[in-house]
């Protein structure tokens, strides 16, 4: 039968199904192209089973680079290949630190000491040069394993891996597309694929102005990492007031967590006054772990007083009477030591006496072990 005779629904599907297997068929010709690119590395991974390698970050080191680099170092691991990633420019913005702080990241800074003729070869993210500062000192006979890139060509390359996608954002969108089509992918419960999920999402959209201008390939790729990634920690990354001291603080803060049904309870330390509001941002960050509906901060301010802060989802407490009734009021003056609003809260308590003590680690201790006790005895838990 004619197609223009058919009735105007049959029509239309039709069209749509034309549609729809023109798409199919084109995800699977691109599954095939990115899966053949993906092999060729992992072969190449094969070959240097049990061989250090050298991971060259050029320039000061950036989300993008930081990430690949570690990505890269990942995945050479499953294939048994130690990978050390080095850069030689300082990590001079704060975003760019607390990135490496918060999520653990292992990069060495390079230094005319350093021994380089353990590697057997090298590896290049996110520059479309082969050469990088010392690369004279680099054993003669190592060769260049990769080059991975999304800026324009510059010429000839002779790595034994080359993959420069001009079409692409970030190199952290291809990177991307070896885990998701690769022998070594990401799981949702191992805390290192989290954080490198993390790191590459960020990468992503550090390099395409927050995806202003992401290409196709960063669009797939944000999608796929969004399944693995902390959106919470990625936001407080991205954020502008983030500082490698508030990461500190926020490192600190989940180390030393102790949690208590739904509280979750947290001292970081001895804190700067330039940096006390790095307490209230841990505790608006913990506060989201799961289980958690209440989380406590505190640290000690300049040694002068003991400054936390309270973030809660529960609808039973009320920040405001849960502190007063934990720490009370200042009995010369009358004033509460804590208070609060809807969800959140703080204390300040002097320490008065205290102030002199010279010993840090027993002050801390003392602190430490009170603040929680009062909250304990709140809580029914002696």
């Amino acid at each position: 039968m004619d197609e223009t005779r058919l009735p105007p629904e049959e029509n239309k599907e039709n069209k749509l199904d034309e549609v729809l297997t023109e798409r199919l068929e084109r995800e699977r010709e691109g599954w095939v192209v990115r899966r053949k690119k993906v092999e060729e590395m992992e072969k190449l991974f094969q070959e240097f089973s049990g061989h250090k390698m050298l991971i060259v970050v050029k320039g000061p080191p950036d989300p993008d680079s930081i990430a690949c680099a570690w990505a890269h170092q990942s995945i050479a691991h499953h294939f048994g290949v130690e990978g050390q990633i080095i850069y030689f420019d300082p990590i001079s913005h704060p975003e760019n630190r607390a990135l490496v702080k918060a999520l653990g990241v292992e990069v060495r800074l390079y230094t005319p000491e350093m021994d380089l003729s353990e590697f057997s070869s090298y590896a290049l993210v996110d520059t479309p040069s082969e050469d990088f500062p010392a690369l004279e000192r680099f054993p003669k006979d190592a060769p260049l394993f990769s080059l991975v890139d999304h800026h324009k060509k510059t010429g000839k390359v002779k790595a034994r891996f080359v993959d420069i996608r001009e079409n692409a954002g970030s190199t952290s969108a291809i990177y991307t597309e070896y885990l998701q089509y690769g022998k070594f992918t990401l799981h949702n419960n191992q805390a290192e694929h989290t954080a490198l999920a993390t790191a590459l999402h960020h990468g992503i959209r550090s390099d395409t102005d927050n995806l202003f201008l992401a290409r196709e390939v960063d669009w797939r790729a944000a999608a796929y990492l969004s399944q693995f990634a902390d959106k919470d920690l990625l936001k407080l990354i991205a954020s502008s007031s983030v500082t490698a001291s508030m990461m500190d603080i926020l490192q600190n803060g989940l180390a030393s967590k102790e949690i208590r049904d739904n509280y979750l309870f947290a001292g970081v330390g001895f804190v700067r006054e330039l940096d006390r509001d790095g307490i209230a941002q841990a505790a608006d960050y913990l506060v989201r772990r799961e289980g958690i509906d209440t989380a406590v901060v505190f640290g000690v301010v300049e040694e002068k007083y003991i400054h936390g802060s309270l973030r809660t989802r529960s609808t039973t407490v009320d920040p405001d009477i849960f502190l007063k009734e934990v720490f009370g009021a200042d009995k010369e003056t009358g004033k509460a030591y804590g208070g609060g609003r809807l969800d959140k809260g703080g204390f300040q308590i002097p320490l008065n006496i205290f102030e002199g003590c010279t010993d840090r680690d027993l002050l801390w201790q003392l602190v430490s072990s009170t603040i929680k006790a009062k909250f304990m005895k709140k809580l029914g838990h002696h």
